[in-house]
């Protein structure tokens, strides 16, 4: 049975409409359009429902496990489907409204990651219509705190490490394929995670004696912290190859030119290059070579009048592979060299481990990719932001982090900002995707 398209698209705006913003504190959520958001799933995709058990896990966690002719290579196919608010300035559609227009369907979610949670159940859907079972044990893990670090993601990981459930491969949000990315490949890629950076949060404080504007002292609490502030930011975290980016200049080496390829293959000898002139190739690469530190934060006095007795700054690292929160947090205090500055500790998370690529499950991903988009190359990468696919680090060597849509970067710059939207044939050809991949698990 072929799957109608005008159906396809019907289904997914109405994921769309469904408002599934998370806060830090869920309390603040519409638990209504949560709940109703997981009742379309046993509704639009019936055989899913019917040959699927089905936990619900931390509240809004939903857990499919559909039996394979074996257990002992189960998988897991991960998305959330919480999203970010939409009160950006600049939306020229109805954030929640499903519009369709230029091709497209606009709205919150399309591509983060209602999209691919969408394409998952609906390929999942109809090859049970057509009588497929699967090779291995099935998991569809979907989330619904992704956005705000929630903990539902951890509770499904919970759960399965408890019914000893070791998943042979893990695929989650993560890279695109992308027509640029790694400077001197003259083709679109396939990126795909194999690693993340940790997370963490750092508070700086400075304390002082207040009193009055008119007679303020050299610095004032603020004054400190913008030095602070300038230092962090003028002394950046040094660079490094780490193992996943070693990795993939290894692996993209047969796809550039003959001039880049000796450089790709013996990255080692030309670090210190790579590392000069990382700043100048774009954020995204350097973020790749280097722990990156963002100021994001900053406190003081409310009144003009009033020198601040206390000020504060808040400061966000994204930690490369090889190093942890604890030695950001050495690094930082080293850089702002000021004792009257007390640097904290918030909270954080290390980075990942480094999934294999030497293995089958690697190999059955380059195919499903290549079967999709023959023209585009296949590569592992970092990735700088952070996913609940962390979680599965502790019971699963196989991690990957890969939302299987061809992205541009003004789409990409889309994500969590105005007028995010998918191209109706990007989202029909996901779901190809996974038809395939599901066939190979």
């Amino acid at each position: 049975m072929k799957l109608k398209k005008s159906v396809v698209i019907e289904n997914f705006r109405d994921m769309i409409r469904k408002k599934t913003v998370s806060f830090e504190d869920m309390s603040l959520a519409d638990e209504a359009e949560f709940a109703a958001f997981r009742a379309l799933i046993p509704e639009r995709f019936p055989h899913l429902a019917a040959a699927a058990d089905y936990r619900e896990i931390g509240g809004n966690g939903m857990l499919f496990h559909i039996k394979g002719q074996s257990d002992a290579k189960p998988s897991v196919l991960m998305a959330h489907y919480d999203v970010v608010p939409a009160d950006q300035e600049g939306w020229t559609h109805d954030p929640f409204g499903a519009e369709i227009s230029d091709g497209r369907i606009w709205g919150r979610g399309t591509l983060d990651t209602k999209g691919t949670l969408f394409s998952i159940v609906t390929s999942v859907d109809q090859a049970l219509s057509e009588g497929w079972i699967p090779k291995n044990d099935l998991y569809l893990s979907f989330g619904g705190e992704e956005e705000t670090h929630g903990e539902t993601c951890g509770l499904i990981v919970e759960t399965l490490r408890n019914e000893n459930i070791r998943p042979a491969f893990v695929l989650d949000e993560g890279g695109a394929v992308i027509p640029e990315g790694v400077p001197g490949l003259k083709k679109k890629i396939a990126m795909v995670g194999i690693a993340e950076k940790g997370t963490a949060n750092y508070m700086l404080t400075v304390r002082a004696k207040g009193g009055h504007a008119a007679t303020p002292p050299k610095h004032t609490a603020v004054g400190q912290l913008a030095r602070a502030a300038v230092r962090i930011e003028n002394n950046p975290f040094p660079a490094r190859l780490s193992d996943p980016v070693r990795k993939m200049f290894k692996e993209l080496a047969h796809e550039v030119p003959p001039a880049e390829r000796f450089a790709f293959s013996n990255i080692g000898l030309f670090e210190p290059g790579v590392k000069l002139l990382a700043p100048h190739l774009g954020p995204t690469f350097n973020a790749m070579v280097r722990s990156t530190a963002a100021v994001v934060i900053f406190e003081g006095r409310s009144a003009f009048n009033v020198l601040p007795d206390k000020a504060a700054m808040g400061v966000n690292v994204r930690i490369l592979p090889g190093e942890t929160k604890e030695t950001a947090l050495a690094h930082l205090k080293k850089i702002v060299a000021d004792p009257e500055v007390d640097v904290l500790l918030i909270e954080g998370t290390d980075p990942t481990p480094v999934s294999d690529i030497d293995c089958p499950e690697w190999q059955l991903l380059r195919e499903a990719c290549s079967a999709t988009w023959p023209d585009a190359a296949f590569g592992p990468y970092m990735l700088n932001g952070g996913t609940d696919s962390r979680f599965y680090s502790k019971i699963s060597d196989h991690v990957y982090k890969f939302t299987p849509m061809e992205m541009t970067a003004k789409e990409r710059g889309t994500v969590h900002g105005a007028d995010e939207s998918i191209a109706i044939e990007n989202l029909l050809k996901c779901v190809r995707f996974y038809g395939r991949l599901i066939r190979m698990l």
